[in-house]
């Protein structure tokens, strides 16, 4: 092999890689600024402030440097080597490629401004949105700013990123798919979701603490056939995001297993320690009944909701029941803080339900030791007092009568 062959070869893969960088960026390069989203940020404008708009500009301006890529290459080659790339009559494979890419560029030009001159309208996601068109003659863009304006509201915006500029954000009323080249608008009354395949992975830099992680594919289809069916791949964790914010059943094939994932886990266990843990007793001196449909009394429990979910009844309530002991107190960096008296008011009030405890028991713990994390203490999210697992207790319930 010549020294030029090699010098080709070299430059070619150095090339290869800077072009899948740019396709795929990695952290590295969206830290560092350098993705078409960043340095075309003048044209594209702000996502939130015209979310479809943008992707549409997006899209298309991705798919035109991508296309572009082979005449970067050539026009690469003729700066570093010294053979002649581009010339009026070409006769190595090298001249005949060059002109190959410039026909490319050419015509991925062309399409560029013809989506420009239309104003996108034939662009495939304003295909998708013309299909949710009603039969009153709207437009098209009344159904892009009703996504748009659902998009602006961060609260009730469920964005998943799954790799590079790849994402799925879910609104109150739309689930949007965002790839390189295309993005797909899918109204959730019209969609039905299936988790068709379930992988684990035993290290991955997805995880905080570098353990396994579990990805769910899941394929996404239209019940009125407005648009192709479409799969996204995401974690555990981010799976029951979705679904918890959707408004309808996720369909599980049989081969797919959902696994707990860490914080589930450690939750369960912390329960189980806590349920070993003396009771608290909870009097209820304020004793409330209601009269009944059909004349009975009943009685009215003055337990109030978590103040973490709100959805359950509070049931454990910090307790100081450890002994602090100098050794029980030292850990591998010194000493640690002692555990004292929860002084939340009212004090005979609990606020908080197991499973929220342990949530924020496990947040305080280092997330790369999770096995330190039972031995662990953390503090109390109102009064900040510390506490360990074995400062929890579960209510005794005393109804006075």
């Amino acid at each position: 092999m010549t020294s030029e062959s090699q010098e080709l070869i070299l430059h070619t893969v150095l090339h290869l890689l800077f072009t899948l960088c740019i396709v795929y960026p990695p952290v590295e390069f969206q830290r560092a600024g350098f993705t078409i989203q960043t340095l075309f940020s003048g044209y594209l404008g702000v996502e939130r402030d015209d979310f479809v708009k943008y992707h549409l500009r997006r899209t298309v301006l991705t798919r035109f440097i991508h296309f572009c890529s082979p005449l970067f290459y050539f026009i690469y080659l003729s700066l570093v080597l010294r053979e002649t790339i581009f010339t009026l009559t070409p006769r190595t494979i090298l001249q005949f490629g060059a002109y190959a890419s410039i026909a490319i560029a050419g015509v991925a030009a062309v399409v560029m401004l013809r989506h420009w001159w239309n104003g996108f309208d034939e662009h495939p996601t304003v295909h998708c949105l013309k299909r949710y068109l009603g039969n009153n003659g709207s437009s098209w863009h009344e159904v892009a700013e009703s996504i748009n304006a659902e998009y602006r509201n961060m609260l009730d915006t469920l964005s998943i990123t799954l790799t590079g500029i790849d994402r799925v954000v879910m609104t109150s009323s739309w689930i949007l798919n965002i790839t390189n080249y295309t993005l797909i608008c899918a109204q959730v009354s019209d969609v039905s979701l299936e988790a068709i395949r379930a992988d684990e992975h035993p290290i991955s830099h997805h995880m905080q603490s570098g353990g396994s992680a579990q990805f769910i594919s899941i394929c996404v289809k239209s019940t009125t056939q407005r648009f192709e069916p479409f799969h996204i791949r995401v974690r555990a964790e981010s799976f029951r995001d979705l679904r918890n914010k959707l408004d309808k059943p996720i369909a599980m094939a049989r081969e797919v297993v959902l696994k707990q994932s860490l914080n589930e886990r450690f939750v369960e266990a912390f329960t189980q320690q806590i349920a070993l843990n003396q009771k608290y007793d909870y009097g209820e001196p304020e004793v409330s009944f209601v009269k009944g449909e059909v004349g009975q009394n009943s009685y009215k429990s003055r337990l109030e909701p978590c103040l973490g979910c709100s959805t359950e009844l509070s049931n454990v309530k910090l307790w100081k029941q450890c002994i602090n002991d100098v050794q029980d107190d030292m850990d591998a960096e010194g000493s640690r803080l002692r555990c004292t008296q929860c002084y939340c008011r009212p004090m005979w009030y609990a606020l908080w339900c197991d499973t929220c405890m342990g949530l924020i028991f496990a947040s305080k713990q280092d997330p790369h030791r999770p096995e330190l994390w039972m031995p662990g203490k953390a503090q109390c999210p109102t009064c900040r007092a510390t506490f360990c697992v074995l400062d929890v207790a579960f209510l005794n319930i005393i109804r006075n009568s």
